[in-house]
């Protein structure tokens, strides 16, 4: 789930990645990774996406992938601006309009208008990915433009809270603030995932949407959707393999609501978390009339979901079944 305009870090969203679909399969044929090569036909298409939202500046990075002048960038980055500027590596700067975004993925699109066409990248299908690919991050960390790193995939068909399940590469390529949006590339030099995410603290690797999803995704973006993830408003933890659980906690396989945030639907329905001066807090074990054994299983079912849906939360309460009834908001 970094945040990439620089002001905002990186939620709980981030921390409870999930992996839902790894597999440490064999490396595929990929020809080596000859990383100056691949940032020389690269660098080009990448630009620096400098914001403003609410008066605060902010900053990403974006691609090219259409020489008439077609971006994309994260949506964490793009959406909720009022202004939006692209600065090309060759010194020259563009005005640009956002086309479309989609919070559940994280991805966005832009339009720039340039004066001749501009250099774009390939964007391959991400299913022949695996764990093991060597991998090139392209993008703006700090506000340093066109920086590379290099790393190898790690895992593949991750999800995150709140967002569409299944769709994250994990790689160890370094990354920072301000590298959202940027390209995730392989040894050809191809687009195989939209970076959106650092997942430690100081650098270390990253999350990326993976470009299967980009293609499928672009020709609704190009449209003007505006598309929210939806938001249930709570921190929670996996009962019962959590050693840390004080005592007193009863224990049915589930997700331990450990805080409901202000002006949350989970606060609006009455859910109620962990009090060390009161009862236990709720455990969720079923959305919808689908078990929820742990927190992977919260991500699944909420991430197919849409702000607006009505959702029915089976939970135990002090030891006592209950159902109570929520509705899903956009994230704030």
């Amino acid at each position: 789930m970094s945040d990439d305009r620089t002001r905002r870090p990186p939620g709980l969203m981030w921390a409870c990645l999930a992996v839902a679909l790894a597999l440490a399969v064999p490396a595929s044929a990929q020809p080596a990774l000859d990383a100056a090569s691949v940032y020389a036909l690269a660098a080009p298409a990448v630009a620096v996406v400098r914001v403003t939202a609410n008066g605060s500046p902010g900053l990403g990075t974006g691609f090219v992938v259409d020489s008439t002048g077609v971006l994309v960038t994260a949506a964490h980055v793009a959406r909720r601006t009022d202004a939006i500027a692209v600065d090309f590596g060759d010194g020259h700067t563009l005005g640009a309009e956002l086309l479309g975004y989609d919070a559940r993925r994280d991805l966005a699109l832009l339009r720039v208008r340039p004066l001749a066409p501009l250099p774009a990248l390939e964007v391959a299908d991400a299913s022949s990915v695996r764990v093991g690919d060597a991998v090139v991050v392209i993008g703006t960390p700090r506000g340093r433009p066109r920086v590379m790193t290099t790393g190898v995939v790690r895992a593949t068909g991750l999800t995150a809270l709140g967002q569409a399940p299944g769709i994250f590469i994990l790689f160890d390529a370094e990354v920072a603030p301000g590298n959202s949006g940027g390209p995730l590339l392989d040894a050809r030099g191809r687009v195989i995932g939209v970076v959106v995410a650092r997942t430690g603290g100081g650098g270390g690797g990253g999350l990326a949407v993976s470009s299967s999803v980009l293609r499928d995704s672009m020709p609704v973006l190009s449209a003007g959707a505006r598309i929210e993830r939806p938001w249930i408003g709570i921190a929670g933890t996996s009962v019962p393999q959590d050693p840390a659980l004080p005592r007193g906690v009863p224990a049915p396989r589930g997700v331990l609501v450990t805080e409901v945030l202000p002006g949350s639907p989970a606060r609006a329905a009455g859910l109620r978390g962990l009090n060390s001066d009161g009862p236990p807090g709720d455990i969720i074990v079923m959305i919808d009339g689908q078990p929820v054994a742990d927190w992977d299983d919260l991500l699944r079912v909420l991430g197919a979901r849409q702000p607006g849906d009505r959702i029915q939360l089976g939970i135990v309460r002090a030891g006592v079944p209950l159902e109570v009834a929520l509705t899903l908001e956009a994230r704030p």
